[in-house]
């Protein structure tokens, strides 16, 4: 049937672009349902909630993501001791694609209960795994929210009066990883937080100033807005902790440009581009400590040649 559609979409869209109008993808809507189904992710079987965005997602993309699982694969030849983290764990679908190339112990945090749940079913099939279920922010303590996509993609936002809202206590990434009395070395973090990236990285500033890991992180300005979050104070946060390389990808792993830390500005101009309706509507971020300057020019090179074969 796609292939029998094929022809009438590009004739619709060779039909519209004559007379000066285009056809702009738009994130797909999700449906709140409680039916699970299942993904292949890294060779496993992960179960995932059909209405979760996820789903859709890998299979229109089945390499989403798959960076990561590329570099957990460095960052473990170069650092065999390493750990790596992954925060906004979702259903473990990332975790899947880490141990599909890396044996690195992972710990993944997860807040959303309905997340979790499957989340902890899924990370059954892996080896030195660590789940965490928690809400983690910048400062610990209780706090009241807005919850929004709860049970599939919680996007929290500030509490609009006191009549509003439910209060959630909050953890720092320092204390979850002080709480687990390891000695582990985190080499690789992943944080996907729906807007509340930049403050979960700020909850680490331990974690980066003695491990300086490799982070990815998103830059989603239709939820940073809302939270009143600076992402020049953000960028200036990771600078001064030694971070000098910065990689940005489009939402599908596409790699848009490499900053470091003279583009601030240019960082920002990106950022004010980005939104729904645009070409691209938030970015897939990296950022590089000085240390680590190979894994950057190792990620560039890959993604410069071949950003589809992960």
């Amino acid at each position: 049937m796609k292939e029998f559609l094929k022809p009438f979409k590009h004739g619709l869209l060779s039909l519209l672009g004559s007379v000066g109008y285009s056809v702009q993808r738009l994130p797909r809507k999700p449906r709140k349902t409680s039916k699970v189904t299942t993904l292949i992710l890294g060779g496993k079987s992960i179960k995932i909630h059909s209405g979760n965005p996820l789903c859709y997602e890998y299979q229109q993309h089945p390499q989403l993501n798959g960076h990561i699982g590329w570099m957990a694969a460095l960052v473990e030849k170069q650092f065999p001791d390493a750990w790596a983290v992954d925060v906004g764990a979702n259903v473990g679908d990332t975790l899947a694609i880490i141990k599909s190339k890396a044996s690195m112990p992972v710990i993944c945090v997860e807040g959303d209960p309905v997340c979790y749940e499957l989340l902890q079913e899924n990370a059954r099939q892996f080896e030195r795994v660590k789940l965490i279920k928690a809400f983690l922010s910048d400062m610990p303590g209780e706090s009241k929210v807005e919850l929004q996509k709860t049970g599939w993609n919680t996007t929290l936002t500030e509490a609009k009066g006191d009549a509003s809202g439910q209060k959630l206590l909050f953890q720092t990434l320092d204390q979850v990883v002080e709480g687990l009395n390891s000695h582990a070395t985190i080499k690789l973090l992943k944080v996907d937080a729906e807007g509340y990236d930049m403050r979960i990285l700020r909850g680490a500033a331990k974690i980066l100033e003695r491990d300086k890991p490799v982070i990815n992180f998103e830059l989603n300005r239709e939820n940073i807005e809302p939270l009143g979050d600076s992402v020049g104070d953000f960028f200036d946060y990771l600078v001064n902790l030694g971070y000098i390389d910065f990689i940005l990808n489009d939402p599908y792993g596409e790699l848009v440009c490499k900053l470091n830390q003279s583009n601030k500005a240019v960082l920002l101009d990106l950022y004010q581009f980005s939104n729904i309706g645009r070409p691209i509507y938030y970015f897939d971020g990296w950022a590089f400590p000085k240390s680590n300057k190979d894994l950057l020019d190792k990620l560039l090179v890959h993604e410069r040649t071949d950003a589809r074969k992960f």
